[in-house]
């Protein structure tokens, strides 16, 4: 008789692209099927009024669905997600963003980069590449002077093996049970963005490593600029106002992680993040 394969916890939040998030679950099941794993979802829907949730419901029965107010965003959203499987338990969560389209071998590439180590020792983050170009638009990278620039990281292509780094995007995310709760959930003060940096910031201090895919897990464009603080197009005042947007470095946020993660200088990065984005340099 074979063995009852693993059921992972998959974290997902949505607001109002029900297409894209169908979509998304049709390679997720195609993935996971493939790589002979087990899932439930959990999908922070943020108010959305295009039908997204029951969409979805329909699709995965035993999905839980938590609803938000449309106040929430990306951070806040998956903090829910994320909370509401750890409840419960599992012996991994995935995070997934649902714009990003995952490869028939993206679950066979996360579990073979977390077999490299023993179990809980190590976070998966899924190298990301552009559906047309093929070029790396998310995954992980490393710092390039943690003391001086502890902000500044360049992009680590995937390998033939798996690779260490220290900062990720959060479209998809590994996290085995153990690190899940050493480490804690995303910390809800971030309204929108950087809640995945601060999350692998906070694992490499406490020494947890964090392995990149050997290879691509999945596909998704990077993000428009059109219409954001890095936009330069944009009139100047315009600008400045999308800078302190839940989007752009919203003030509570952005001092949140200077404060926790940029040493002695945090005052400088503080300072010099607003200024490199008013002057169009960032």
């Amino acid at each position: 008789m074979s063995a009852t394969p693993a059921k992972f916890a998959v974290l997902m939040a949505c607001y109002n692209r029900r297409a894209k998030t169908v979509a998304c679950l049709a390679h997720l099941a195609i993935t996971a099927q493939r790589a002979g794993v087990d899932y439930q979802l959990f999908l922070f829907d943020d108010g959305s009024t295009d039908g997204t949730a029951e969409v979805v419901q329909s699709l995965e029965p035993d999905t839980v669905i938590i609803r938000g107010d449309g106040s929430y965003f990306w951070n806040r959203g998956m903090n829910r997600a994320f909370d509401a499987a750890m409840r419960i338990g599992f012996p991994a969560y995935v995070w997934l963003n649902d714009d990003t389209m995952l490869q028939p071998d993206a679950f066979s590439l996360l579990l073979s980069a977390r077999n490299t180590v023993s179990p809980d020792e190590a976070i998966v983050v899924g190298a990301i590449s552009d559906p047309v170009s093929g070029q790396t638009t998310y995954g992980g990278a490393r710092y390039v002077s943690p003391r001086l620039r502890p902000f500044l990281a360049t992009v680590v292509h995937p390998h033939t093996q798996p690779q260490d780094v220290d900062v990720v995007n959060g479209n998809v995310l590994l996290i085995p049970d153990g690190i899940a709760r050493k480490l804690g959930n995303l910390d809800p003060v971030f309204e929108h963005g950087m809640g995945d940096t601060d999350y692998s910031m906070r694992a490499r201090k406490l020494d947890i490593r964090i392995l990149l895919t050997a290879g691509y897990v999945g596909a998704c464009s990077r993000n428009s600029l059109k219409g954001t603080h890095r936009d330069k197009a944009l009139p100047l005042l315009q600008r400045v106002r999308q800078i302190f947007s839940r989007k752009g470095l919203p003030l509570r946020s952005w001092l949140t992680m200077c404060w926790r993660h940029g040493g002695v200088l945090w005052p400088v990065h503080f300072l010099w993040g607003y200024s490199k984005a008013i002057l169009g340099r960032g």
